[in-house]
């Protein structure tokens, strides 16, 4: 079994205007999608995490021509947006390519800090090619990683957001991770342009995802989720 993880990207940086939306918001980062269906009228539903203030989700949501539906909760440290809109062209062919090549999708699909989005496809070798074929004439494609698929390897840092994957590699590079450590979050900071605070912030959150996902493959621990807090 293959897996190809490709990413999108559209000539206007998101191929929806609610990606563009949510990222000219100074204090919002679409992050990923875990789940996006057309239903039979031609609409879209789509289950979308940021980070940001559910409030300030809320209010982008009600405020967009194309947004039929939502609800907004917080979970954890991000929020989760459940969305019922109208797909553009590009989404609803996009988004048919998967079942039309007996695709699986390896969820979440990342987004990049430029309005790229990240798919890992499951599969035959045959019907990944297909599926690269059938992309839409407008999006161009990057073909980031390709091989043998192994879900307890891809799913460590398919959870990443872009982001977050370019501080971890910084950190890695200059040490952080050394024993003893050889460089400090203000060092990291000032190579990504950011502030120590956000380093070290970003740096825990990975940690805590990654330490809790390798102790539930590892134990086959089963734990519950705190509920979520809807601000509907």
């Amino acid at each position: 079994m293959q897996y190809a993880t490709i990413t999108y990207r559209h000539p206007n940086g998101w191929p929806q205007s609610l990606g563009n939306a949510f990222a000219a918001h100074d204090d919002m980062v679409p992050v990923a999608l875990h789940s996006s269906h057309l239903l039979e009228d031609g609409t879209a539903v789509m289950l979308y995490e940021l980070e940001g203030d559910p409030a300030d989700v809320s209010e982008i949501l009600s405020e967009s021509q194309i947004t039929m539906d939502y609800r907004v909760t917080q979970h954890r440290d991000c929020t989760i947006a459940y969305i019922h809109y109208n797909p553009t062209t590009t989404v609803k062919q996009l988004t048919r390519i998967p079942r039309r090549n007996g695709l699986i999708i390896d969820k979440p699909m990342m987004f990049h800090e430029d309005g790229g989005l990240e798919i890992t496809f499951i599969g035959l070798r045959a019907n990944i090619k297909q599926a690269l074929e059938e992309t839409p004439s407008i999006l161009t494609t990057t073909i980031e990683r390709i091989g043998e698929y192994e879900p307890s390897i891809q799913k460590l840092f398919t959870k990443l957001s872009d982001r977050q994957r370019e501080i971890l590699r910084t950190a890695h590079k200059l040490g952080y991770y050394q024993q003893p450590r050889e460089t400090t979050c203000q060092e990291i900071a000032s190579e990504l342009d950011c502030t120590a605070a956000n380093v070290g912030d970003v740096l825990r959150r990975i940690e805590n995802s990654l330490i809790d996902e390798i102790v539930r493959t590892a134990f086959d621990t089963k734990y519950e989720d705190p509920p979520m807090r809807s601000v509907w």
